[in-house]
């Protein structure tokens, strides 16, 4: 049980940067700003072992000693994202290889690739090193696993060690050349292999997207293993939390990642223009755990390295980014950093004091943030976010989409952000983002566009099962229209859609134009975007038809809703205009007997909570614009102390705990 109670406010402590009387000096300050967490150690792989086999880590325990006297609680990372000169001298084949061929230069973090077999030994062998050092200690409330691991420039690394575990990785999939030359149509441009070690890395050519998305598959399956390889040693010693902070990125198998892991760290940079985005990954990683996550690093002002990359926030925007993890399912919020290096590659990133150890401008709020957690404590750390609507989002997929963009420079990520998730929000509503392996019975309500394969997980068959057994499932655009492995349908363009339902497809296209023209079945006109699959019409289930663009597609269906079972089945055949999207998650809600719509300014952030002796929700405006909220219901705001029974205005970032009277 952790000596620090949460929520927890944190920061990233770098005491390898500052002579050893600063420290006495910063903890003070922590104190003062209410601070309870440090994350220490993740950079300081040197300072623990300056050369090869000697070890020091008295200055570590010193810290640790100052830092839990204090009542400060610990997180402390491995080091392994920034590998030591010595190490690099030594071994200069473990340094990335990028695609173009070119080597990439010690540096201050990542660049030493995860399949290099000595950099995995000493990796190990500091890890276990600061493990047996520290493993018993309970002011460690959890451990870091190295730093924000990501495949390099988006590609991962072509080394020979990655090469020879691209080409593992293809025989471990397909059992035999002749099966992946059979299953990936390697006879077209006789491409067939004879064996694996034959395959090229996917650079200097016209690259087979199926071949490439399995590169990416091996790329990232590189980094997982040496994460679980430092929670195998870890778990050795402490029974504290272990996880590994992360920015979502590369297609890399979240699930897989974590499985190994105790709790999900996320990092995130977001700034006014953007806040609501990160919201998408807050809902889609607290899917992944059975216990809160951690945002580990986020910014108390602006970004920045030699040169700043933001400007100053407005009022109130700091306060509001402390407490989103919070709001949305998490119990930690860490800043990076603490305090601002005072030399070095980020000199000028935003912190809690700069590095003269005086405050920010954003301080002040750090201090509100420190005091309303306090206050709310009980309220969230004894509810969860409750939802019945889920939105789906792969790795899988995204890796698909990277390989095999289908329409010109689409982007998966993007649009599945702006045309589906945002749209949700602005009705009020708070998606569980899930994976091909969540469960669905807890879920109403299911969108799976963009979905470009079912096949993982099983999770054709799920939603089949689930549907009949009365979910509802809106499936498009570009849903269930490959194989897993990237391949087209011979005989259909869908996986199972003509079987689940009476739709019968007809013809897809892309149209970045938006030449066609459709209405809804009352008269009102319909705008989609970038794609469309256009469906034979069928006078029950006709939604939204074409009116207008080739003469071909005249009269087909864009939108059809199906009865299926004891559920219903929503075929989408394009991206939506915000308007139009808002009018179709309406009926859904309508159908499903979900309560939508309930804010107005589509700046406001609704989490529904409950607990086992309470419940309420947590409104938080994101935009800086303010709001309403449509209330029914008797609520007392925590942080306030208001209670309210009718329409709740938010002002400008503002947060409301509001518990159920």
């Amino acid at each position: 049980m952790s000596v620090v109670k949460p929520p927890f406010l944190g920061v990233a402590y770098y005491p390898e940067d500052w002579d050893v009387s600063e420290i006495d000096k910063d903890i003070e300050k922590m104190l003062s700003c209410g601070i309870n967490v440090a994350r220490i150690g993740e950079f300081a792989w040197r300072k623990m072992e300056p050369r090869d086999g000697e070890f020091d880590f008295s200055w570590l325990h010193y810290v640790v000693e100052k830092l839990k006297n204090a009542g400060i609680g610990i997180v402390m990372g491995t080091p392994t994202a920034v590998p030591p000169i010595w190490l690099t001298k030594k071994y200069p084949d473990m340094l990335v290889e990028y695609k173009n061929g070119r080597v990439m230069q010690h540096s201050g973090r990542r660049h030493a690739c995860s399949n290099h077999p000595e950099y995995i030994k000493y990796s190990a062998r500091i890890v276990e090193k600061l493990a047996e050092e520290f493993g018993n200690e309970e002011w460690i409330i959890g451990w870091q696993i190295d730093n924000e691991i990501y495949l390099q420039n988006n590609e991962g690394c072509f080394c020979k060690n990655c090469a020879e575990k691209y080409h593992k990785h293809l025989e471990n999939k397909f059992g035999t050349v002749a099966e992946m030359n059979k299953r990936l149509n390697l006879n077209l441009f006789s491409q067939e292999y004879d064996s694996f070690d034959e395959v090229p890395l996917p650079r200097d050519t016209w690259e087979n997207p199926h071949l490439k998305q399995e590169f990416l598959i091996s790329a990232g399956q590189a980094n997982i293993d040496f994460v679980a390889m430092q929670a195998k040693i870890l778990k050795k010693y402490t029974k504290a939390p272990i996880g590994t902070d992360q920015i979502p990125y590369n297609g890399m198998n979240y699930r897989k990642l974590h499985d190994p892991l105790d709790v999900i760290q996320f990092n995130h940079y977001n700034t006014p223009e953007n806040l609501w985005e990160c919201c998408l990954w807050f809902d889609y990683l607290r899917t992944m755990k059975d216990r809160p996550f951690w945002n580990t690093e986020t910014a108390t002002c602006f970004s920045g390295s030699t040169g700043t990359s933001g400007s100053i926030k407005p009022d109130g925007f700091c306060y509001v980014n402390s407490w989103l993890p919070l709001v949305l399912g998490g119990e930690a919020t860490m800043y990076w950093l603490w305090r601002t290096h005072w030399a070095g590659q980020e000199l000028v990133h935003g912190s809690v004091m700069d590095s003269s150890g005086r405050p920010m401008y954003s301080t002040q709020e750090v201090k509100a943030a420190a005091r309303d957690f306090r206050k709310c404590a009980d309220f969230i750390n004894n509810t969860k976010v409750h939802t019945n609507i889920a939105l789906h989002y792969s790795s899988l997929c995204h890796n698909m989409f990277e390989t095999q963009p289908v329409v010109g420079d689409f982007n998966y990520g993007e649009s599945l952000k702006n045309y589906f998730y945002k749209p949700l929000i602005n009705c009020g509503l708070r998606p569980d983002v899930i994976d091909e392996e969540a469960e669905l019975q807890k879920y109403d309500v299911v969108f799976s566009p963009l979905m470009i394969t079912l096949d993982q997980g099983k999770l054709r068959e799920r939603i089949a099962d689930w549907v009949r057994n009365g979910g509802i499932w809106i499936t498009g655009p570009m849903t269930d229209i490959r194989t897993n492995d990237g391949t087209r349908f011979t005989d259909r363009l869908h996986g199972m859609l003509e079987s689940l339902t009476p739709a019968v497809f007809k013809y897809w296209f892309p149209d970045k134009e938006k030449s066609v023209k459709s209405k809804w079945d009352d008269g009102e006109t319909f705008g989609g975007n970038t794609y469309y699959e256009i469906y034979e019409p069928n006078v029950d289930a006709d939604i939204v038809t074409v009116t207008g663009g080739h003469k071909e597609i005249i009269g087909g269906a864009v939108v059809q809703c199906y009865s299926v079972g004891k559920g219903f089945v929503y075929v989408l055949g394009t991206m939506p205009d915000e308007k139009d999207m808002n009018k179709l998650i309406t009926a859904v809600c309508e159908k499903a007997d979900i309560p939508c719509n309930t804010t107005e300014g589509n700046s406001i952030i609704v989490s529904f909570r409950k607990g086992k002796d309470t419940e309420g929700v947590i409104l938080t405006d994101v935009c800086g614009k303010g709001g309403i909220y449509h209330n029914k219901t008797r609520y007392k705001d925590i942080i306030s102390e208001r209670a309210f029974d009718d329409d709740i205005v938010i002002k400008p970032y503002e947060v409301m705990v509001l518990e159920k009277i």
